[in-house]
Order: structure tokens, then C-alpha cells, then sequence
């Protein structure tokens, strides 16, 4: 599909704009939520800037995503790894929130575009919502993934000193075996076309869902912030669109509080 395709295929968009006000940053710092809409979902992206955010790259850390022209808003929607393919190896990272969240509803819409980077030029496209995001900032940082790949959607990886359980006897998750995939099979995503990912964090358990069908399920969500093998349960932390090694767009990045 070109890109005249494309953009006529997808819908206009009406966000409300997310600002950091002073309120807003005391708010961030005791982990509540800015003031909502009168459905209760609150728009993390203005679709214009990256006001409430960051990006985060590897080599290149904050703010070079957007001057390498790797993070831009087109059309309404944020267009992710919409710059030109070179035969240098792309850099990966993140978008993340500057306010921290806990017991919410994260929703977002996305599409993949057609271009692809090195060193995953034949790889499947690659995405994913990061949540609970705690600590230093790097590549990658302690949190957990909601997996956004062709095929693939749903999976949990934990990242960083994170790890969770399925109940209280079943397998743990952690460190190289950090991933679990989905509860239930089946195909549930649309290769080229719009989808909806979903997480539901509450305490220490999660839910996500794909397209409306809840596919996968954690419990005894933990971390290790200080290394020192003393784990805490991980309940809160920042939210976050990652940057990986292909071309995505996003016409919705929300969250609600439950």
C-alpha cells in the first residue's frame, strides 16, 4: 500500500491535548491521574507535540528521535520510523510518559507501514506498549512489554530486573526466560490494517487484550529497583510506545483510570 493508501484508510482523529501543567507534575509525582474526559479516558498523545513525554534512544538518549526524524506527527497520527532507510543499523527506544500510573486501562490504536531497517530488514515488524516502566532509562529499561509484532501480539516480555508468575504455582518469568506468549491461540490481530492493543494493570496482575479478545494474563508482577535481589511488587510505573525497526503509526494512545 503507498502512502496516499494509507493515509486515506485511516480515520480523522479528535484528540484532547495532554499537558503537564504545574498541577498536573505534583499530580505525577503522587502517581494520580490528570483530569479526564467525560468518558474517563485521558488522550496521552495532542497528535501535534511531545508534551507529557520523551523519547529515549540507545546510543543517542533523549530528545535525538525526533531531530533524527525517527518520531513525527503526520495527519493527525504519530507516524514512528517514518524517516529515510539508510544502510545504518537504526537505533532502538522509546516514548515514554513523564507522569507514572497505577490501576488503569492503557489502550491504543496502531498500524504498520511498509518500511523496515536494519539490522531487521526481513524480521517480522516489531512493536510494543511498555508499562509499569521504572528506574534509569535505557534499552532496555525494568518494565513490562505488551508484545506488538506481526503474529505475536499479546505476548508478555519482562524487561530488566521484572518478572511475574501465572498464579501462584505456575511458571515464573524472568531474565532469560522473559517471555511468555499468549494464553490463547489464534490469530486475532489485522496485518494491514488498524488494531486495538490493550493492557489492564491492577495491582500486581495485568490483562492484555487484542482487537477486543483478552489473550494473555500475569500475576505477581515484581521488580528489583536497587540489584540487591530484595523484590518489590510492581504496581506503578510510566508508560511508553517503544521504537524498534519498523514503521508504525498511531492514531490513539490512552488511558483510564479504574
Amino acid at each position: 500500500m503507498n502512502r496516499r493508501q494509507f493515509l486515506a484508510a485511516a480515520a480523522p482523529v479528535v484528540a484532547a491535548p495532554f499537558v503537564i501543567t504545574r498541577r498536573a507534575s505534583a499530580q505525577a509525582a503522587s502517581g494520580s491521574f490528570p483530569a479526564a474526559g467525560a468518558d474517563g479516558w485521558v488522550s496521552l498523545l495532542n497528535f501535534k507535540n511531545l508534551d507529557g513525554l520523551y523519547t529515549f534512544l540507545a546510543k543517542s538518549g533523549k530528545g535525538a528521535a525526533e531531530a533524527k526524524g525517527m518520531v513525527t506527527f503526520e495527519d493527525g497520527m504519530l507516524h514512528i520510523m517514518g524517516n529515510l532507510v539508510t544502510d545504518e543499523p537504526a537505533e532502538a527506544g522509546y516514548i515514554a510518559t513523564n507522569q507514572e500510573f497505577e490501576n488503569y486501562r492503557l489502550r491504543a490504536e496502531y498500524k504498520f507501514g511498509m518500511k523496515r531497517f536494519r539490522p531487521r530488514l526481513e524480521a517480522k515488524r516489531d512493536n510494543g506498549l511498555l508499562y509499569h516502566l521504572v528506574g534509569e532509562d535505557k534499552v532496555w529499561p525494568t518494565c513490562v512489554e505488551c508484545q506488538v509484532q506481526e503474529g505475536d501480539v499479546g505476548d508478555y516480555f519482562l524487561l530488566g530486573s521484572a518478572r511475574g508468575s501465572d498464579g501462584a504455582n505456575g511458571p515464573v518469568y524472568t531474565g532469560h526466560d522473559n517471555r511468555k506468549l499468549r494464553d490463547r491461540g489464534g490469530d486475532f490481530e489485522n496485518r494491514d490494517d488498524w488494531n486495538v492493543v490493550e493492557v489492564i494493570a491492577q495491582g500486581d496482575k495485568s490483562t492484555h487484550l487484542v482487537n477486543g479478545v483478552t489473550v494473555n494474563t500475569l500475576s505477581n508482577l515484581q521488580a528489583d529497583p536497587g540489584g540487591t535481589g530484595q523484590f518489590v511488587p510492581l504496581t506503578r510505573g510510566k508508560v511508553a510506545i517503544e521504537i524498534e525497526y519498523a514503521e508504525i503509526w498511531y492514531r490513539k494512545f490512552e488511558i483510564k483510570k479504574l
